[in-house]
């Protein structure tokens, strides 16, 4: 019997995963967050009678992502932790994308300007023996500010778990301000801390995502890119089913879309289709342009075999260890679609 109660007291703490603290997580990570901005009310739960999905579709009073307007009346930066703060201080729709570094001691560090390496603190971390971590984020670039009317700085507070610790380090958190509804951010350790280049991501990937494309967005199609950057207006709206974009059901609010497809990276910016997507019957490949930063963040043009285009942004981070891109066995991408009156986000895996 003593040995039989042994063994039930003990096996849970074998069992049990524990942190040490702060310098469990230590590096550049990569994040990615947003905010949808709709819900379904009074929708049938699943695994009960009646019709799934019958509730009526209630609108977030909300900027669309890539918009301008004051929608708070706190000062954030046109920085990608600008974005982050000001996405988790509303309820509005957002979506961002950016590098942050932990330090192992409990700080938070951010660069004002795309590809910069040099940091500024921006918050505070803590990890607890249970591998929960809270945080504190606020802009600590205000100039050149945008979406208010004050120089009051913007911060939040977001509590989360550390997903895995060895690996890909993936930490998910929710903010827990009054105005946190349906927003999530995914922080993953960045494939390299500096020194990315275009040659930095190449091979064959899987993309997924998915987001709507906001009522009464511009339909034209006029974009371009060149070296990897893009422009032109937004494009791609009038969605098809015969490429790797698909489109749902227009509603009052937009019109849903997935993205499911595959393209092949170069290593020098271009995105291309092989000879075998060439010659498949699906025809979800995709084709482009991309450049990658210095800090392994980058934008991307996607057009699909349809004539379908999106512009996002990204964030090339760790599949598979702490390793360099050059030496790990797969890469990942965590991106945000940035068209104007676009939502949505997604990832790519190499294949």
């Amino acid at each position: 019997m003593a040995l039989l109660f042994g063994t039930v007291f003990v096996t849970p703490l074998l069992q049990a995963r524990t942190c040490s603290g702060n310098g469990d997580v230590l590096g550049s990570y990569g994040f990615t967050a947003s905010r949808g901005g709709f819900f379904l009310l009074g929708a049938t739960p699943p695994g009960s009678n009646g019709v799934v999905g019958s509730g009526p579709l209630v609108p977030v009073a909300v900027t669309p992502g890539g918009t301008t307007g004051a929608t708070t009346t706190t000062t954030f930066s046109n920085t990608a932790i600008g974005s982050l703060v000001s996405g988790l201080s509303s309820p509005r729709v957002f979506s961002a994308v950016g590098r942050i570094f932990f330090d192992g001691v409990g700080n938070l560090y951010a660069s004002p300007t795309t590809g910069l390496l040099t940091n500024t603190k921006v918050g505070t971390y803590n990890v607890t023996s249970d591998c929960s971590i809270t945080m504190t984020l606020q802009d600590a670039f205000v100039t050149g500010s945008i979406g208010g009317t004050t120089t009051t700085t913007g911060s939040v507070s977001l509590e989360g778990e550390i997903m895995d610790s060895v690996d890909t380090g993936e930490i998910d958190l929710v903010s827990t301000g009054t105005t946190a509804a349906g927003a999530v951010v995914t922080m993953v350790k960045t494939a390299q801390f500096s020194s990315c280049t275009n040659a930095s991501l190449s091979g064959n990937f899987g993309i997924v995502g998915q987001g709507m494309v906001v009522t009464g967005t511009t339909t034209s199609s006029t974009g371009g890119t060149t070296g990897g950057t893009t422009g032109g207006t937004t494009t791609g709206v009038a969605l098809t089913s015969t490429g790797a974009f698909t489109s749902g059901v227009a509603g009052t609010l937009g019109t849903p879309f997935n993205l499911l497809g595959r393209f092949v990276a170069d290593g020098s910016g271009n995105l291309s289709t092989d000879l075998a997507a060439t010659s498949s019957p699906l025809k979800r490949n995709l084709t482009g342009t991309y450049l990658v930063n210095a800090d392994c963040t980058g934008t991307a043009h996607l057009i699909d075999s349809a004539g379908t285009t999106r512009n996002i942004s990204f964030i090339l981070v760790n599949a598979s260890g702490p390793f360099s891109v050059q030496t790990s066995s797969r890469q990942e991408l965590k991106f945000v679609f940035t068209d104007t009156g676009v939502i949505g986000s997604g990832s790519a895996e190499q294949q």
